[in-house]
């Protein structure tokens, strides 16, 4: 008897142990399960996991930018994190406008096809934030933007937008938090996903999107395309909000190889990189610049460098994203003395017009490099 009477007592905690575990998983995320089968492109739409805030090398999952580390407004986020299937953000200076503060991530589009967005949001006091589709790049074009109205209880937006025929396939998908009420914002239930257009509602067809060409023939192009060539300002190294001032690119950062660079930065306007350990292949070490060169133009590439030790470099017009290709490439041979280097380059008619300038530092001798003057001027 008293065998049965333990037995029976052990099935019983089995089972409240059981219930007490799933009590506790549907309290951490039913709250904004979704209904049916709604799937989102978005990564961690769902916050099922915390955000990640690292833009550099997971643009794909949520990230933060705050103006204020960069030195255009106060602009900051006192703290940040998921709880119960949502996010929150607790603003400490909101800045002058609205982009100083962002909750962010990069997402693959196609062109002319149609999206519903939806999310849920509130915060705890009534204010405003923007949600856009937008360049991840110079000159950050909207491709879509819409201002919405929180108040402190939850409340489901959704909008419905076409994809430009000629739009960036890789953007980023935004909530500006900035310029507005100091608060804490929260937002759950992200949903981005393609529907058919006969899904969209007619006041979402009423005025097609324009046709976003990223062109610069309205712009007269600038003597010199490089930002900082002759080093009056320290070398910035922010790839990932900066990409159009110099930034650091080494192997090492991503378990490639050990190419690695010890230090860097300007003395008496000459900017210099010391490599530490540079890798087994030429592209481990790279110091870049993006810059915008225009179709079927012709350019003339002009820099001053030299290294401790004579060792070689090689100068290159690469595509800033996958599959990396090649514009132009030099290969350079550096002494103990100054010397200047100049070449052409005719940018094909195809080309993207945003392209990475790059010095790769890679595979040679480990030793300092030093630069001065460079320059991508167009050609008279």
């Amino acid at each position: 008897m008293r065998k049965l009477t333990k037995v029976l007592i052990s099935i019983f905690l089995i089972l409240l142990l059981f219930a007490y575990n799933r009590e506790v998983v549907a309290d951490g995320t039913s709250q904004f399960q979704l209904s049916g089968t709604a799937t989102s492109l978005l990564n961690n739409w769902n916050f099922c996991s915390n955000i990640r805030n690292d833009q550099v090398n997971a643009p794909f999952e949520w990230w933060l930018w705050e103006a204020a580390k960069y030195g255009v407004s106060d602009g900051s986020v006192a703290a940040y994190g998921v709880k119960d299937g949502y996010a929150f953000i607790k603003i400490a200076a909101s800045g002058s406008d609205t982009w100083h503060i962002q909750f962010n991530q990069w997402v693959k589009l196609k062109q002319k096809q149609y999206y519903m967005i939806s999310f849920k949001a509130k915060a705890d006091q009534p204010r405003t934030i923007n949600v856009k589709i937008l360049m991840n790049h110079d000159p950050w074009v909207n491709y879509f933007a819409q201002t919405v109205e929180l108040t402190k209880e939850w409340k489901t937006y959704t909008f419905y937008y076409k994809h430009p025929d000629k739009a960036d396939e890789t953007v980023n998908f935004c909530f500006e938090l900035g310029k507005g009420e100091v608060t804490t914002v929260y937002i759950a239930d992200v949903i981005l996903r393609p529907v058919d257009e006969s899904e969209v509602p007619e006041e979402f067809k009423e005025e097609e999107p324009e046709t976003v060409e990223y062109e610069f023939e309205d712009e007269e192009e600038p003597d010199n395309l490089v930002n900082d060539g002759d080093f009056a300002y320290r070398i910035i190294n922010d790839q990932a909000s900066m990409p159009f001032e110099w930034w650091i690119w080494q192997a090492s950062t991503y378990n490639i190889s050990p190419a690695k660079v010890e230090k860097y930065g300007v003395v008496d306007g000459i900017g210099f990189i010391k490599v530490e350990n540079p890798g087994h292949e030429t592209w481990h070490i790279q110091f870049n610049q993006w810059v915008k060169l225009r179709r079927g133009n012709s350019y003339v590439i002009s820099f001053k460098a030299k290294a401790d030790t004579p060792r070689k470099i090689w100068v290159k017009l690469v595509q800033t994203g996958a599959p990396y290709g090649v514009y132009f490439a030099q290969e350079v041979e550096l002494t103990t003395e100054w010397k200047t280097f100049t070449f052409e380059h005719a940018h094909p008619k195809d080309g993207d017009p945003v392209v990475t300038l790059s010095f790769e530092l890679g595979k040679d001798v480990p030793t300092t490099v030093y630069f001065d003057d460079i320059t991508i001027s167009p050609k008279k």
